[in-house]
């Protein structure tokens, strides 16, 4: 059964180092230098003034999610996408809410690639 494609924001890598590792990319030692060797369905946001890799948007939301999902592999997913935890009451009324715990929160990841940029 396919679901309902509610558009929102992509979620980010958490994690740089993880990130790297998942898309067997160089440490780079600026923003602008990731920003070109990134593969073309990702983009640095501008996140509070730090840049953390994100999957790209389209109207309708992030590039990989369609009606059945996410088109990456789990093992590819942004550290956020993972963290996710649905709220079990909200699955009846057929729209999923979900609760970011702090591990993969926006504050999280911005402490971590700011500490990444500043030890570059």
């Amino acid at each position: 059964m396919q679901g309902t494609l509610l558009p929102g924001l992509p979620g980010v890598w958490v994690d740089p180092e993880r990130f790297l590792k998942t898309f067997d990319l160089p440490a780079p030692t600026t923003p602008e230098a990731l920003s070109s060797i990134l593969p073309r369905e990702l983009v640095l946001r501008d996140i509070d003034g730090v840049a953390i890799p994100a999957p790209r948007m389209r109207e309708n939301g992030c590039i990989f999610l369609t009606v059945d999902g996410c088109q990456l592999p789990e093992n590819r997913r942004p550290g956020q996408c993972l963290a996710l935890i649905p709220v079990l009451d909200t699955l009846v009324d057929g729209e999923i809410r979900c609760k970011l715990p702090p591990v993969g929160s926006t504050l999280t990841a911005i402490r971590a690639w700011r500490n990444y940029w500043g030890h570059r």
